[in-house]
């Protein structure tokens, strides 16, 4: 292990100390006293020495975090420890959960490493979790509706110290879906995305049934595209394209984002990709072949000149409905997190 004192302190983070006054009322006094700081890390293995086995990355979370509340122990005036960069905590919860430092699941001091943060979406108090991706290679959001702030933080404690002691391949798979239990009387989807804070990657722990009324349904392609762009008005004439079908549509939950207001990029590249179906000689002669078609009544024929349009467009509206679930794309701008 290495010790590096740097005679100054560490640059103020608004965000790390208030986060850390959850757990620790006093962080900010901490804040305010401590005037330098020592760093420390593991050196790793000695280049060509084949008789020490390099540690991996949870063994030398381990060792750093049993070696730090060694040096906690014998410096009496440290005021506070920062894990990663990240996570503040107090020497006294340091000393109490470092000696844990090579235990098992569940008794881990996982709570080291990683912060909870609490959020409101409407009347649905969630969480997320900083620090875990670390070891799990994401972090966790869970925004199940009608829990309690106590039952949120203690499920995502719960999972948190699960994915940091489970087999990446034992791990909660995309589209799982657990059933009701005692504390949560609905059931709740898993779903692997982009965070709604961030642009990391999340387990994400939902309500699948909308018990709560949050959920509305919007168009993926808006009736102000569906209205008047060529290709969606001849589709319609045939049969094949109707904006109000299951298919075009999408339920998401108004409380995610600023406003209602459709993004303006979002329908331009909609559109663009609409236009980019008909930009050819081919199009142009079935739209020939079709509008002839249809002049003669003949609507079967129309309608099978037409056919390769109407699945590419029901693969745009497929991929697009997969991008918005992912947060890959945003159909309205994205709310930061609020407080409970």
């Amino acid at each position: 292990m290495t010790i590096l004192l740097m005679p100054a302190p560490i640059p103020f983070d608004q965000q790390l100390w208030e986060r850390a006054s959850w757990l620790w009322p006093e962080a900010f006094h901490a804040a305010r006293r401590h005037r330098a700081h020592l760093v420390v890390a593991p050196m790793g293995s000695v280049e060509g020495n084949t008789e020490t086995k390099a540690l991996d990355f949870a063994e030398n979370t381990y060792l750093t975090t049993a070696f730090v509340g060694a040096v906690v122990a014998a410096l009496p005036n440290v005021v506070a420890v920062i894990w990663d960069g990240k996570i503040g905590r107090s020497p006294e919860m340091w000393l109490e959960q470092s000696s844990r430092a090579f235990e098992a699941y569940p008794d881990q001091p996982f709570g080291l490493w990683m912060d909870i943060v609490p959020f409101r979406s409407g009347k649905t108090l969630g969480a997320y979790t900083l620090g875990l991706s670390a070891f799990a290679g994401r972090e966790i959001e869970f925004e199940v509706d009608g829990l309690d702030e106590r039952t949120v933080t203690g499920r995502v404690a719960q999972l948190s110290a699960f994915l940091i002691a489970a087999d990446p391949d034992a791990s909660f798979k995309n589209g799982e879906v657990f059933k009701p239990d005692s504390e949560i009387d609905h059931r709740v989807a898993v779903l692997h995305r982009k965070s709604r804070f961030n642009l990391g990657p999340v387990i994400s722990f939902s309500s699948l049934d909308d018990r709560s009324g949050r959920i509305r349904t919007y168009p993926i392609i808006p009736p102000s595209i569906a209205g008047n762009h060529p290709l969606l008005i001849m589709l319609a004439k045939v049969g094949h394209f109707d904006p109000a079908h299951p298919r075009n549509k999408i339920g998401l939950k108004p409380d995610h984002y600023v406003s209602e207001v459709r993004l303006e990029s979002f329908d331009e590249g909609l559109a663009q990709a609409l236009s980019r179906m008909i930009a050819t000689d081919t199009y142009a002669e079935a739209d020939i072949n079709a509008r002839s078609a249809l002049a003669r009544g003949d609507m079967a024929t129309a309608k099978s000149i037409l056919q390769p349009w109407a699945d590419e467009v029901g693969q745009l509206q497929g991929a697009v409905m997969l991008a918005l679930m992912l947060r890959d794309l945003h159909m309205f701008a994205p709310a930061p997190h609020r407080s409970p």
